[in-house]
């Protein structure tokens, strides 16, 4: 990351010019952030550069600008869900990728999951941090609280079209809400590279079609091994839309973080931890050799194979877990099954070799 990578640009497929860069070596991962992000393609800043050197030491990453963003045409005729994945096939064609990795931040989840539902066989691992399975205005509310998600959209689009006096304000409370525990400094470079990136036309856009997404039916489509990380303290995507999501995938795995960061930042306790757990997961980039059906384990299935893995009884399980015992042997024949395993013991053995427990 010492110098810029080229600019490229492919089609989309509806005409629209997206500008994508290739950086490291490795095994292919593809990035997505939509445009809420300092992640410039140029020139990373505080909230994304220290995740672009930790991926690159071990990966080609590929990363790009959305439509309305960057160095992407910035006035497209078309901002929808779609129109996102086309964009993401569009930088997979052009890249010549055939199996890759996908990891996506924030926004970026909500086209992920669409892409990853739609092209499982193609990826090798899913990584989602700080996102969400439905937006905003999809999430039970108040209605204080749906008041408050109308009126970002006015403070989005005059703060970065930099309209009024207090532009700069604005942008400041925009950035604020994504990463809480930056530093002044890093709030004003964050602020300076997304205004920049972005208007406030295309910002209004793009927020009112994440604000009445909900991937509920589309999430559970995906069959590649998942790894969701969210933080405990986020403001703007709560601990539960994280866990939401994790439910939804078989065979996910979920990580909280100590964090009331959207992300991580470069100087906190968490970040080391969660670069490596991401490496770790992300392995060399090659398909599992694990058997398929490993994937498939849900999320309760995993809970009570760790306390049979613990020695628990099926009644104790069955306490524990506010079931009943009939419905714990169930679960364990479906682990079973599932595992190719013939005991309680071998089950749990290969379940925990294989991370999922």
């Amino acid at each position: 990351m010492n110098k810029p990578s080229p600019i490229q640009f492919c089609k989309s497929a509806d005409g629209t010019a997206i500008a994508f860069t290739v950086t490291g070596t490795g095994s292919p991962l593809l990035w997505v952030t939509l445009q809420y992000t300092d992640n410039d393609l140029m020139a990373p800043g505080p909230a994304s550069q220290h995740w672009m050197e930790a991926l690159a030491m071990r990966h080609t990453v590929i990363r790009f600008d959305m439509r309305g963003c960057g160095l992407s045409e910035r006035n497209p005729s078309r901002m929808s869900l779609d129109a996102w994945v086309e964009d993401m096939e569009a930088v997979v064609h052009a890249s010549g990728l055939t199996q890759f990795a996908l990891m996506a931040v924030c926004t970026g989840s909500y086209a992920a999951i669409e892409y990853a539902a739609r092209h499982s066989a193609r990826l090798t691992r899913l990584v989602v941090y700080g996102g969400s399975v439905r937006g905003r205005l999809k999430r039970d509310l108040n209605a204080a609280q749906r008041d408050d998600a109308l009126s970002a959209l006015q403070v989005y689009e005059s703060g970065l079209d930099g309209r009024s006096e207090f532009a700069a304000s604005f942008r400041r409370i925009f950035t604020v809400q994504f990463l809480p525990g930056a530093s002044s400094e890093q709030l004003e470079a964050i602020g300076n590279i997304v205004g920049q990136r972005m208007n406030g036309s295309i910002a209004a856009r793009s927020v009112r079609e994440f604000y009445g997404l909900d991937l509920g039916a589309r999430a559970p489509l995906i069959q590649t091994p998942t790894l969701v990380l969210h933080a405990r303290q986020d403001l703007l995507y709560p601990l539960a839309e994280g866990q939401k999501l994790a439910a939804l995938i078989a065979g996910s795995r979920f990580v909280p973080v100590e964090s009331n960061n959207n992300t991580p930042l470069a100087e906190e306790e968490a970040w080391p931890v969660v670069r490596d757990m991401v490496l770790e997961f992300l392995g060399d980039g090659r398909t599992s050799t694990a058997p398929a059906q490993t994937a498939r384990l849900t999320v309760r299935q995993r809970d009570v194979l760790r306390r049979v893995a613990q020695g628990q009884t099926d009644k104790q399980i069955a306490r524990a877990l506010s079931l009943s015992p009939r419905t714990v042997e169930m679960h364990v024949g479906a682990a079973l099954k599932a595992l190719g395993s013939q005991t309680r013991a071998q089950a749990a053995h290969r379940a925990t070799q294989q991370g999922l427990l």
